[in-house]
């Protein structure tokens, strides 16, 4: 038999930021996708959603006796998306080497982190860590590209 060689797999900086600024999209499409089912099917939010959204879809309604979730109104639906949006600017931004972006978003994500907490979601609480790791792994990949340009 031939000596079959192993192939290494090797660290892309360039394909880790935009790994990293791809997850600003993974994490807004999956906060409206959350916010979608909570204001259609009337179900509590799930492990994916923003705090801020959270927060909203439980003071957006009125409180009633017979159901733990308030229903959502159609503003609450409008402002989750903006928000959404508004996360997901921060990938465009990013995925073009703006690390002020990629910062910003960090720094708002782990605000929303600790709105989580608060809120007692540790599930909630991972989800938002794994996605925090993978935001800094493209910042710090983006600084690293940037740090190592060439000019000619």
């Amino acid at each position: 038999m031939e000596n079959i060689e192993q192939q290494t797999i090797q660290y892309s900086p360039r394909k880790a930021k935009f790994s990293g600024a791809h997850w600003f999209y993974w994490l807004a499409a999956a906060s409206i996708v959350n916010s979608l089912v909570v204001f259609y099917f009337n179900t509590p939010n799930s492990m994916a959603a923003f705090g801020i959204t959270r927060w909203i879809d439980g003071t957006s309604g009125a409180l009633i006796a017979e159901g733990v979730v308030p229903p959502m109104v159609a503003s609450a639906l409008a402002v989750n998306i903006l928000i959404a949006l508004g996360f997901a600017t921060f990938g465009y931004f990013a995925e073009r080497g703006n690390d002020i972006a990629f910062v910003l978003g960090i720094f708002l994500y782990l605000i929303d982190a600790m709105l989580i907490i608060g809120l007692r979601d540790f599930f909630g609480f991972g989800f938002h860590l794994v996605g925090l790791y993978f935001l800094i792994r493209g910042l710090l990949a983006s600084r690293h590209l940037r740090e190592n340009a060439t000019t000619i």
